[in-house]
């Protein structure tokens, strides 16, 4: 575990914090999160579980893979395709604490080491509603961020396809 002045040097510069005052960081610092430290290769969610817990990565790099079998495009001898890489400020395991579904991916800590704050969503909700109301808004613009992002994407791949195509 971090102790509180640990836990407030790493979370100043991350820009999930950004619309947070000096009083809401340090409220933060106090409560009963959980600061965890992985080593690469270590899983910190694995597809199927369940729980609701949000994480933001503090620290480090994280990957994100799908289980999709040994023989599918993409995947590597585990079975496992990557997905993407996160970074610092990054959060994951938003889809399970909105959903209260089992995870749809694997995220496992790249080389090195990755800290990340583990958020468990009963938690999340017990806290003061003008706090809860941050975390909310943040995730939907990471969502919607998200979902653009993805939307240029598919742009992407049908441009493509139709340039093979012709």
């Amino acid at each position: 575990m971090l102790d509180k002045d640990q836990f407030l040097e790493l979370i100043k510069d991350v820009s999930f914090f950004k619309e947070f005052s000096v009083q809401e960081r340090e409220y933060l610092a106090g409560a009963n999160f959980k600061a965890i430290r992985y080593h690469g290769g270590e899983s910190i969610i694995r597809e199927g579980d369940v729980d609701s817990s949000l994480y933001l990565l503090l620290r480090g790099t994280v990957g994100i893979y799908k289980n999709s079998g040994p023989a599918q495009p993409g995947a590597d001898s585990s079975g496992k395709a990557f997905i993407a890489t996160l970074k610092a400020g990054s959060v994951f395991g938003e889809i399970s604490l909105i959903s209260k579904k089992p995870r749809t991916t694997n995220v496992v800590a790249d080389e090195g080491e990755a800290i990340v704050l583990k958020i468990e969503g009963d938690f999340l909700y017990s806290l003061s509603p003008v706090f809860v109301t941050k975390f909310q808004q943040r995730l939907i613009e990471i969502l919607v961020k998200r979902l653009d992002d993805m939307n240029n994407q598919l742009v992407e791949m049908a441009r493509a396809n139709r340039q093979r195509e012709r």
